[in-house]
């Protein structure tokens, strides 16, 4: 892509693809579904795929999710910009004819269709590329993308549509959330998104999205999280235990990666009868997504790119000590993966327990 000049030409050719899809579809009823316990950047690439869909196309979609709202953020995101979004715990999917999966890939086992085994009919997303995608009738994964939102927003200017200030609102946060305000995995194509977002965006909006008040409860965890962490070598580790908020997990490891000499960032947690993970890097040699994934294996389901990952693995009928062991056993693996196995752990806050 020439650094001068945004090209726009092969969302233009998706466009055209999609356009092609629907043709013989008019009376299309599909359900947009984000990945469980929705990020800012599946909100936002939800959102403007409904209103590409509406404006281009004519067809109304629902947007649906499973799992929990629970971040402030996120919470502040929705309720800001007026989504309507819905979670899918009481409500079949079978209701609707198709489904579209944003932001998350068919196998990937952080959305309800891994559960049911059913394939979508679009896939768009962001991360590296799974086999089950391909079999969708239209899928575009572009990995080398820092946010589903950068998708989103080339579809809408290939379409030739005026974003609202809502959609733009969104878009420019979920973009700035999963590349870090572009210092995390961005490229050409994102840089082009912001600078082609900010202007339309509401600044006092988007400054009450990204600092809303937060409950007692979250400071709480956040005091948890950094009594439990402990350094090895250049790698920093923290197990909370049982939290009752998931969203405390990446952002404690976000944090905890701009400790002064650490390389490595697992965060851990136990909720819902999962341990939720969460791993941030900037090694040059090992993948985030592929270390959890290898960490993981069978035990449970893990993706991300080259600087941040996430994963889950379920508890359900395991003892207090079983549980214990595998947290034990997960930090010990870990470290053998990343090398660092005869490190010797230091405290990251000595005079504080939690």
């Amino acid at each position: 892509m020439n650094s001068t000049r945004w090209d726009l030409s092969y969302s233009q050719s998706k466009l055209e693809e999609l356009a092609r899809l629907f043709l013989n579809r008019p009376h299309l009823r599909p359900l947009i579904l984000c990945h469980n316990n929705p990020d800012p950047d599946t909100i936002a690439s939800s959102f403007a795929l409904s209103f590409l869909l509406l404006k281009k196309f004519g067809i109304r979609t629902t947007l649906g999710y499973g799992g929990v709202v629970t971040r402030a953020e996120n919470k502040a995101m929705i309720q800001r910009l007026k989504i309507k979004m819905m979670s899918l715990k009481k409500v079949s999917a079978s209701k609707y004819d198709s489904t579209m999966l944003v932001d998350a890939q068919p196998g990937s086992g952080n959305n309800l269709l891994t559960a049911k085994g059913a394939l979508p009919l679009v896939v768009i997303d962001h991360h590296p590329l799974r086999k089950m995608s391909q079999k969708a009738l239209f899928n575009d994964i572009r990995p080398h993308y820092g946010a589903t939102s950068t998708i989103l927003t080339e579809y809408l200017l290939a379409a030739g549509l005026k974003l609202t200030r809502p959609i733009a609102n969104a878009l420019l946060y979920g973009l700035k959330t999963d590349t870090n305000s572009l210092i995390r995995g961005a490229g050409k194509a994102d840089y082009h998104a912001f600078n082609y977002l900010t202007p339309l965006t509401n600044p006092r909006v988007l400054g009450c999205i990204e600092k809303p008040e937060l409950p007692i409860a979250y400071f709480e965890e956040f005091y948890t999280g950094l009594a439990n962490s402990v350094i090895y070598k250049d790698a920093a580790i923290s197990n909370l235990g049982k939290i009752r908020m998931e969203s405390i997990i990446p952002e404690l490891s976000d944090l905890m990666l701009r400790i002064e000499g650490v390389n490595w960032s697992l965060c851990m947690g136990e909720i819902n009868e999962q341990i939720a993970l969460s791993l941030r890097s900037t090694s040059r040699t090992l993948k985030a997504g592929n270390v959890l994934i290898r960490l993981l294996g069978k035990l449970g389901s893990a993706g991300g790119h080259r600087e941040m990952a996430g994963g889950q693995a379920s508890l359900a009928g395991l003892t207090e000590l079983e549980r214990n062991q595998l947290c034990d056993k997960l930090i010990t693996d870990f470290l053998k993966i990343i090398k660092r196995p005869y490190s010797n752990p230091k405290k990251l806050m000595k005079n504080c327990t939690a």
